[in-house]
């Protein structure tokens, strides 16, 4: 939230009770809406990674359920949150509240070969979509 800052601030766009123990998908209202592939070095793909706040996890005992998320550049959905309360008690989120933080990365693409026949230029589906 200020000049110097690497990530951006996601928040809340829903009311949420996440109880003790429990993992809660916390929408953003934030959606890929294009890629400037052309900017993009050859061998590199952008990333949008998802970080939990430091503030949270020290006050709170809210993290991130996955670590750290990765979003793929062709992601249509909404981009959602997974939050995990480690706490003693019911952790509410409320709309604008500041949930997680944002940043953009490049990350080297290995070179496929043979190409393998599961791969698909296309993708479908949300969490967990690409397999386990």
């Amino acid at each position: 939230m200020t000049e110097a800052s690497a990530g951006a601030d996601l928040k809340s766009t829903e009311h949420l009770v996440i109880p003790p123990g429990r993992v809660g998908r916390v929408p953003t209202g934030v959606f890929i809406e294009l890629v400037e592939w052309h900017k993009v070095p050859d061998g590199f793909i952008p990333e949008l990674q998802i970080r939990a706040r430091s503030g949270l996890a020290f006050k709170k005992q809210i993290t991130l359920a996955n670590g750290i998320g990765t979003i793929d550049a062709d992601y249509p959905d909404e981009i959602c949150v997974l939050l995990i309360n480690l706490g003693q008690e019911a952790f509410i989120v409320e709309p604008g509240d500041r949930i997680a933080q944002l940043v953009v990365n490049l990350v080297g693409r290995l070179p496929l070969t043979p190409i393998s026949p599961e791969l698909s230029s296309a993708r479908t589906g949300g969490f967990g979509s690409t397999g386990i």
